[in-house]
């Protein structure tokens, strides 16, 4: 993969690929984005890099270090990266660069329980239902849902409704995390 930012270079035959004169002109082929700079005045090869335009092709490896007037096979890269490429390669594009950043580790819900093996739904906040596993926290926020609905002597279901609640508490956690279960769950059932 060449990149953006491709240094095209036009070497002679006096000039840098040696001392053969008379030799046509031709062209050197080198990616800027797979070199870095080094403090020292180097240069590292970032990945294995085909280098093109020197008679045959040759393969700099990943990891070596070019040093200005060093010559591979009559060529000086460091000082053609020099010459022409920045001290920093730019990012490459593709996948990697528009990654979302990682989600926050998951906590689980069994965790939270207390030495009689049950989870007080009084002391859970909603910074402990936004931080549990999905699953988990819809598991608890139905079972919850169903505690309340019975305490109000309801005795049906409307499963749209209850998902639909469920998806409104978990959101209004996520945005209010210093909130309790209890005071939501009144707020978002009355």
């Amino acid at each position: 993969m060449w990149g953006r930012t491709t240094a095209v270079f036009i070497a002679t035959a006096l000039g840098v690929l040696g001392p053969s004169a008379g030799a046509p002109a031709q062209q050197l082929t080198v990616p800027c984005d797979s070199f870095v700079k080094n403090d020292d005045g180097s240069w590292s090869a970032l990945r294995s890099v085909p280098i093109r335009g020197v008679g045959e092709s040759f393969t700099v490896r990943e990891g070596s270090v070019l040093r200005p007037g060093a010559a591979i096979r009559g060529v000086d890269l460091a000082s053609i990266l020099d010459e022409h490429c920045p001290a920093t390669p730019e990012p490459p594009p593709g996948p990697a660069a528009l990654q979302p950043p990682a989600p926050p580790p998951r906590v689980k819900l069994g965790s939270l329980v207390n030495a009689s093996g049950m989870i007080e739904a009084q002391r859970l906040s909603c910074a402990e239902l936004a931080d549990a596993a999905p699953d988990e926290a819809r598991m608890f926020l139905a079972w919850y849902s169903g505690w309340y609905a019975g305490a109000a002597k309801k005795r049906g279901l409307n499963p749209t409704q209850t998902l639909n609640a469920i998806q409104g508490v978990m959101d209004f956690c996520r945005a209010n995390r210093d909130k309790k279960i209890v005071q939501v769950m009144e707020l978002m059932l009355k």
